[in-house]
């Protein structure tokens, strides 16, 4: 009896050993698992071959559309152009996303709706435009905490005569 015993109590300590084992294991794998960096594509991605298929001159704003769908954004101040925009974003762990990667298709047409120029423009080829928080200074004095607080000390009413 007492030798069934400590085999129970020695199956009973390996099972836990084995437990620990596991979750210790499983924890290191879900702590890489969240150090793994997340891609996020965004826009239409398009290929180097589809982009040959235009042709300066001859292809049509209703061919391209049906080569590449509609676009992205539509410019109409001076003659039409198509913008296709594609951007690959990665995020890792707790930090902001970070944009690694961007093609821009612009295709430009001339009056009769036919191809006049195809650039395709990368993220080094962007602008960054700094944001400027400055804000514009209001006429009058500021007022502190205190006076906000008790600046309505004994201000009741909408200011209009009561009638008796």
């Amino acid at each position: 009896m007492r030798f069934l015993q400590k085999t129970k109590d020695e199956a009973l300590q390996q099972a836990v050993k084995r437990r620990g084992q596991i979750f210790s294991a499983s924890l290191l794998a879900a702590s890489i698992m969240a150090c793994a960096p997340v891609i996020d594509n965004r826009g239409y991605f398009f290929d180097d071959r589809s982009v040959e298929s235009i042709e300066k001159g001859t292809t049509t704003q209703t061919m391209v559309r049906d080569i590449f769908g509609s676009p992205t954004t539509v410019n109409r101040l001076n003659t039409e152009s198509y913008y296709y925009i594609y951007s690959r974003f990665v995020t890792e762990s707790y930090r902001a996303p970070e944009e690694v990667e961007r093609k821009v298709l612009a295709v430009y047409f001339d009056k009769n709706k036919t191809v006049s120029d195809v650039a395709v423009y990368g993220l080094e080829d962007g602008i960054i435009i700094p944001i400027v928080a400055r804000t514009t200074q209001t006429q009058g004095s500021e007022l502190s905490a205190l006076q906000q607080i008790f600046g309505n000390v004994g201000r009741f009413g909408d200011g209009t005569p009561t009638q008796f």
